[in-house]
């Protein structure tokens, strides 16, 4: 065209190229990917532990990213340490996020433990433990949010069993019953996780009394202590009581039952409920004094320190 003397040169897009090239811009991707860390974003380790980094979920609008992971942990001597993840995505977008680790040399070693769970305070819980770093072990039912347990196992957290039902009439009139009610339990578990739990905790601990008011007089208890490992369990019971369960009603009770318990140099496996809500109250504070006394919280596992009670039925 020629418009005063100047040759003005004009390109028209017809509707499909104008289609094509907004198309173009729409997948193009200029967002970086989202990474969330597993478990909250520190941890403190005694020396020697084996470190278990419970990883991370990465979110992207295109295909999945590439992940690099860089670590300075060294887990033979006490130091500050990190974890960094960097996520990378096809259009070059990147995210990176760090784990801060510590390594100490423990005043001793504290496993929290809840039973009866999952329930609507469990993902408070989680939230606090999330904060700190901490893992901790969970007997759960067949109560609660599936998605709880799944919440549970990935934020790297110990997933054991407690039965189905914990119907104490039900489950220690007989064998048969207690396998059948272990078993659905562990069903539940696998279905979640996508893997069987190998560690559990008889309802009442493997000391209970209540046993013998169902079982009419087999001693129930004394076989099962027995059976459960030869079926490869391990089981647990423990060597601080918080009596959420008992004469506790607060969590300023809760929190002086366990810190009275606890002494420099020893292994502590801890009983609460998670169906509590008053002892859920009371773990933030109860971490913060192990953290600051020199403790570690650590999870259970088949190889962990046991406080296995007298069997008395």
């Amino acid at each position: 065209m020629l418009y005063g003397g100047i040759f003005i040169a004009i390109w028209v897009l017809d509707d499909d190229s104008v289609a094509e090239r907004r198309l173009e811009e729409e997948m193009h991707d200029a967002s970086p990917p989202v990474i969330e860390m597993r478990g909250g974003d520190t941890m403190t380790l005694a020396v020697g532990d084996m470190l278990e980094d419970p990883g991370i979920d990465v979110y992207d609008e295109s295909p999945t990213p590439r992940v690099e992971i860089e670590s300075n942990v060294d887990i033979s001597r006490e130091g500050e340490y990190y974890t960094r993840y960097v996520a990378i995505d096809e259009n070059g977008n990147t995210t990176n996020v760090e784990r801060k680790i510590k390594v100490v040399r423990p005043a001793g070693r504290i496993y929290l433990t809840f039973d009866d769970g999952p329930s609507e305070y469990t993902s408070k819980l989680l939230d606090v433990l999330d904060k700190y770093g901490v893992k901790a072990s969970f007997f759960v039912t067949g109560g609660g949010d599936d998605a709880l347990i799944k919440r549970e196992y990935e934020g790297g957290h110990t997933v054991g069993l407690h039965t189905m039902t914990h119907n104490y009439s039900y489950i220690y009139a007989n064998l048969d019953n207690y396998w059948s009610d272990l078993g659905a339990v562990q069903d539940r578990v696998k279905r979640i996780t996508g893997e069987p739990a190998s560690i559990m905790r008889f309802p009442g601990g493997s000391s209970n009394l209540i046993s013998a008011v169902y079982d009419d007089g087999n001693r129930i208890m004394s076989t099962l202590a027995r059976e459960v490992e030869q079926r490869g369990y391990k089981y647990f019971d423990w060597n601080i009581d918080s009596n959420d369960a008992g004469g506790a009603g607060s969590a300023d009770e809760v929190y002086s039952n366990v810190v009275n318990g606890l002494r420099n140099g020893g292994e502590f496996v801890i009983l609460q409920h998670d169906v509590k809500a008053f002892s859920v109250d009371a773990v933030e504070r109860i971490v913060q004094y192990g953290l600051q006394n020199g403790f570690v919280f650590s999870r259970l596992k088949s190889n962990s320190f046991n406080a296995h009670h007298v069997v008395n039925n």
